[in-house]
């Protein structure tokens, strides 16, 4: 007997072309990423821990790295941040154990958020609606900024947080509370998105007493979602190093004119559309808040990875802000506020191919030019990583030599076998440096080229793939 299958479902133009977005989104997202890779434009740490960690947990020493033991003093990278679903990514990483797998991991997943992104805004409105949504998603400036700011597992939760919108959409409440176990094992913060989004759904038609008897098993996993982070806070990260150690950071509360100027651009950014509903406060106060309220710079400027609850969530509350505050009443203006999102996303977005020489000050770039003598940097690498001899480095190699356990970007307390640096830098002179300060000038030179300078210990014995080096 022969089967037949017929497949009802037929792609519209509009989803077609949802697709082709998502898709270039992040074949420019990996091209850009792998290209700032190469040039060593990765200067900022994070890819390199988790590279390390990565390589540490396939060596026999789980999420060791070098950077946040000598920093922290701890052995574990959950002794910083608690981030279990990093386990999800240990069987890639172990086929391609390199910090490009991350990049590429991270402009997919981000990619895949821009066709979630849409798949929403069309079950919510319209496919015209969500087709123009999803444009002003995909070239949001605080998208790519995390994307293109290191590797963190935290790029993950975008498109969760989005799929679990979808779900609540559908009705599909197991599969929402599933997505949001999964979410809330990305990072220790992200309880905050969770609990909003279940608040946000629970209360979707009022705040009756009957809205509460009907909706109290969102109630409970928000309130279960908010014990979840006290308890990995309070009692997990602390087991592991030598307790949490950003809750300084909300010590000094207050808030400043830099940071109402990142708010009002951060959603201008989505044509001020999150704002107009009054009940969208519920989904991103926290947020909000844990960004605000804090005293690093960087949570409340453009260029790095802290909103990765906001963009999703704020898009989310945009789709609803167009559905229940009636399309029409906004129609006369609303191509005003998208064309006003896409201007501000371009005024804001973090990507320079030289430095600025007067850059936004609520920006932080990535810069896409090369580091000087980047070729012959790579030259030295390659012969590097087939050696098992320690090294100090700069930061900017640090990713690239990562998937070694002994690589170290702070002198304090070793004494290395190797120096690598590039002494035509800024970082490179600074580092090389400290190191000399270190161990009183016990190094002596064997490699110079283009500004790429190698040290070894004295009386150490080359291994022979350094004597090869020209």
């Amino acid at each position: 007997m022969m089967v037949n299958l017929k497949f009802k479902t037929r792609l519209s133009a509009y989803d077609i072309t949802a697709v082709l977005i998502a898709l270039f989104y992040s074949l420019v997202m990996i091209h850009l990423s792998l290209l700032k890779f190469k040039y060593f434009r990765y200067t900022s740490f994070d890819l390199g821990i988790f590279t390390q960690s990565f390589a540490g947990f396939l060596h026999g020493r789980p999420w060791f790295n070098t950077v946040e033991w000598q920093v922290h003093g701890v052995t574990s990278h959950f002794g910083v941040h608690f981030q279990p679903i990093m386990y999800a990514l240990i069987p890639l990483f172990k086929l391609f154990p390199s910090a490009k797998t991350f990049l590429v991991v991270q402009s997919l997943a981000l990619g895949t958020s821009v066709f979630l992104a849409y798949l929403l805004a069309k079950k919510v409105l319209n496919e015209r609606l969500a087709l123009a949504l999803t444009g002003l998603y995909a070239f949001n400036s605080s998208l790519i900024g995390i994307n293109l700011f290191e590797f963190h597992p935290v790029s993950l939760a975008v498109p969760l947080f989005l799929l679990a919108a979808v779900l609540l959409v559908d009705g599909r409440e197991r599969e929402f509370f599933a997505t949001s176990a999964i979410l809330l094992s990305v990072k220790e913060d992200t309880f905050l998105g969770v609990a909003s989004l279940s608040l946000w759904w629970a209360f979707r038609d009022g705040f009756s007493i009957e809205e509460l008897k009907k909706n109290r098993r969102f109630l409970v996993f928000a309130a279960l979602s908010v014990l979840y982070g006290v308890i990995v806070i309070k009692l997990i990260i602390p087991h592991f190093g030598k307790g949490y150690i950003y809750g300084s950071l909300y010590k000094h509360v207050h808030l400043t004119g830099r940071k109402l100027a990142y708010f009002l651009l951060f959603n201008l950014s989505f044509g001020l559309l999150p704002l107009f509903l009054p009940r969208n406060w519920a989904l991103l106060t926290l947020p909000w808040l844990e960004n605000l309220l804090a005293s690093r710079a960087s949570q409340y400027s453009f260029g790095f990875h802290y909103p990765y609850m906001l963009v999703p969530l704020s898009f989310l509350g945009t789709v609803y802000a167009l559905k229940e505050l009636e399309f029409r009443h906004l129609k006369r203006i609303l191509s005003v506020l998208l064309v006003l999102g896409f201007i501000t996303s371009w005024a804001t977005m973090p990507i320079a191919e030289t430095p600025p020489k007067e850059p936004f000050s609520l920006v932080y770039y990535s810069i896409l030019e090369p580091l000087p003598g980047y070729k012959t940097a790579w030259e030295v690498i390659d012969v590097l990583l087939k050696t098992n001899l320690s090294i100090y480095t700069q930061p900017a190699f640090y990713p690239a030599l990562a998937v070694k356990e002994n690589v170290y970007v702070y002198p304090a307390g070793i004494k290395p076998d190797l120096v690598f640096v590039d002494v035509r830098t800024y970082h490179g002179r600074l580092y090389l440096k400290r190191l000399r300060e270190m161990v009183r000038n016990n190094y002596v030179l064997v490699y110079s080229k283009n500004g790429i300078e190698l040290y070894a210990r004295s009386g150490l014995k080359l291994p022979l793939p350094l004597k090869e080096l020209n």
